[in-house]
């Protein structure tokens, strides 16, 4: 399979799940950072219904949509790294948990920055996400829902390690302590230390300026 490129931008969570995903892989690729203040004639003919990164185009076809597109890689390269496990009702699992991380987390997040959310909230999220953790994954066999490599549910969440911190440092976000969430701290720390996380992943001082120059924006200013 070639002809692989990836449309993103290299803050965006969304971004970051697919360049993380293609990185497992070990799919070469070529990646075309979009501007997103300025969009090009070929974001804008790849996802002509929402306009946003990222785009995966596989010999010529667009593929949108972060989480598709992650399902779509490991579907079409499925002896290489296999993300999705086996079992169906364990990718059900995954599924929700994903679902999750993008209506709740994520959505906490968005209106944390904006002023409309309460740090408890984010604890919360943070705590059901411990206990997603207990549930799916096996702390013996290694940190990630995966054990000792990462799955799909993983890719999904592992930006929020730099995001979080970005957060944290720039607005004000408390997170929850180690105490708290022991098995959350250490999926963090597992994906800075991930080769393809390291390669994929801004540095968090990157997500802070970044957010810094958005900031009058998320506040609505």
């Amino acid at each position: 399979m070639e002809g692989v490129t990836l449309l993103s931008s290299r803050v965006s969570h969304f971004s970051l799940r697919v360049k993380i995903a293609l990185l497992l892989k070990g799919i070469e690729h070529d990646d075309l950072p979009q501007d997103l203040r300025n969009k090009g004639q070929l974001l804008l003919e790849s996802n002509p219904i929402h306009k946003k990164v990222p785009v995966l185009i596989h010999n010529g076809k667009p593929i949108v949509e972060s989480v598709i597109i992650v399902q779509y890689i490991d579907e079409v390269w499925r002896g290489e790294s296999p993300l999705l496990p086996p079992d169906a009702s364990l990718r059900a699992e995954y599924r929700f948990w994903t679902d999750f991380i993008d209506k709740k987390l994520l959505d906490c997040l968005m209106r944390f920055m904006r002023g409309d959310a309460k740090n408890e909230e984010f604890i919360e999220n943070c705590e059901l996400l411990e206990g997603a953790f207990t549930k799916l994954g096996n702390e013996e066999e290694g940190p990630f829902f995966g054990g000792a490599r990462m799955s799909f549910l993983d890719v999904m969440l592992a930006p929020y390690a730099v995001w979080i911190p970005g957060i944290v440092g720039v607005m004000g976000l408390k997170p929850a302590s180690q105490e708290q969430c022991p098995r959350l701290h250490n999926f963090f720390q597992s994906v800075l230390a991930h080769p393809a996380a390291k390669l994929a992943l801004p540095t968090v001082e990157a997500l802070k300026e970044f957010l810094v120059a958005r900031s009058a924006v998320y506040r609505g200013k």
